[in-house]
């Protein structure tokens, strides 16, 4: 491995990583990635996640995403994760061009125009 790599999960699986976060990439083999969770080393596997080279930039766009029940009703119809910290907001109301995190206090765009796990279909 190069330089430093990203990993965010394709697909819904049981391992303790946020769907649409982006994890640091400690490394990787042809059969796992292994991602910086909080300071812990977690094993993903490898075609259940989808790596990139460039760190991210934007926010990741969830819609009708499949929750829990303690889920708070803001964020079933679909929420944002912050780029840097994996901070969960609510939609907006209204399509924004740049989010303020509440939590890093940095701005990013939103990726509104990238379909991220809209068809849902593996379940492991």
């Amino acid at each position: 491995m190069g330089g430093t790599e990203w990993a965010r999960l394709k697909a819904v699986i049981d391992v303790p990583l946020r769907r649409g976060g982006w994890y640091r990439v400690l490394s990787r083999t042809h059969l796992q990635t292994i991602v910086d969770v909080n300071g812990k080393s977690v094993a993903v596997p490898l075609p259940y996640v989808e790596v990139r080279t460039t760190p991210p930039g934007a926010w990741t766009v969830l819609r009708n995403p499949t929750v829990a029940a303690r889920t708070p009703k803001a964020f079933r119809p679909g929420y944002l994760v912050c780029p840097a910290c994996q901070t969960r907001i609510p939609l907006p109301p209204n399509p924004v061009a740049l989010q303020l995190c509440p939590r890093c206090s940095n701005s990013f765009p939103i990726a509104w125009d990238e379909r991220y796990m809209e068809k849902e279909t593996t379940k492991v």
